[in-house]
């Protein structure tokens, strides 16, 4: 007989079994010891933090957890992703919201729909929380947790985005790659134009070419010339090119030059993380993507525009880089 679920405003620990198809094909043996082991796990993790496990839901190697508390779906996950459970890694998404009875056993409803989108966007062995969760547990969180912000992301097939937090442990892997968002909503933040771009268009088929055939381009000029609106339109133009997605960032209110890096990160929504450096959280964020990164109004951070695009250049294969400035920025191969 399973216990009564909470009713009201409830928190969900939805949790699932990263590559599963994977693993049962190609180690079988192996996944069905680990599969006892996990359920045993989640059972005694859920009873142990006051939580409820629905009677029918959860699919395959999923599974679901109500929780009266928010801080206690947190300690869960925490239980949960430190045991030892090779080669099952976990994906796990929590959400706290009203919640409807499906039955006296489950649950349904969009609560319950927000948080399996949540997981969805995670990586074997990271756990997220809504927005709506962090700020129940901001302040009550277990010894050396901290949390990441991970920025506002869209949920598939859900009208409203999510603020997405990873919660942060000493002994368990914290860093991983973007988000799971689907790519036919990869974002891109060119300002939007509100007339029409005439009388220019032998420059964008001139510039549409350059940024096609180079990895740094700089379009220079006099303040008032145009500058920023010919690389916005050209960007756009493009973009189909760059899988990965089109970002803008404007550097003209910035009068510190080291602040540089720093803005290019806030524009990409990338959370501070302990002991690394901001241009080390840029450098695993473009990665191996396919990105145009334009840099708008570089003239008066010249040499930390220069030094920054030298180092991402380097570093991310793919990733191009357009600047307008007043001045070139000088460097070889722009």
């Amino acid at each position: 007989m399973v216990e009564l679920l909470p009713t009201g405003t409830v928190t969900l620990l939805l949790a699932d079994v990263e590559g599963s198809t994977r693993l049962w094909e190609t180690r079988p043996e192996e996944m069905t010891a680990a599969l006892v082991q996990l359920n045993k796990t989640v059972n005694e993790a859920i009873a142990s933090h006051d939580g409820v496990r629905p009677l029918e839901q959860g699919e395959g190697d999923s599974f679901v957890a109500a929780f009266a508390r928010a801080s206690d779906a947190v300690a869960c996950a925490l239980e949960l992703q430190r045991a030892p459970l090779v080669p099952i890694r976990l994906r796990i998404g929590i959400h706290t919201g009203e919640i409807q009875l499906r039955d006296d056993a489950n649950y349904a409803g969009p609560t319950i729909n927000r948080t399996a989108r949540l997981r969805d966007l995670a990586h074997g062995g990271q756990t997220v929380l809504s927005g709506v969760t962090e700020s129940l547990v901001v302040d009550r969180l277990p010894e050396d947790v901290w949390l990441a912000d991970l920025g506002s992301h869209p949920l598939r097939d859900l009208p409203r985005p999510e603020r997405v937090v990873q919660v942060c442990h000493p002994d368990l892997r914290n860093e991983f790659p973007p988000l799971r968002v689907r790519t036919a909503v990869v974002a891109q933040n060119l300002p939007a134009q509100l007339t029409s771009f005439v009388g220019r268009q032998a420059q964008l088929g001139e510039v549409r070419d350059i940024v096609t055939a180079n990895r740094l381009v700089t379009l220079t000029g006099a303040g008032g010339a145009g500058k920023t609106r010919l690389a916005v339109e050209s960007a756009a133009r493009v973009a189909a090119d760059f899988s990965d997605g089109v970002w803008y960032v404007d550097l003209a209110p910035i009068t510190i030059p080291e602040v540089a890096p720093v803005t290019v990160a806030r524009t990409l929504g990338l959370p501070d993380q302990p002991g690394r450096s901001t241009m080390d959280l840029l450098v695993r964020f473009f990665g191996d993507k396919k990105i145009l990164l334009l840099l708008d109004n570089c003239e008066h951070l010249l040499d930390a525009c220069g030094a920054m695009a030298i180092e991402l250049l380097a570093a991310c294969p793919q990733l191009t880089i357009l600047a307008t400035s007043r001045e070139p920025l000088g460097l070889p191969g722009s």
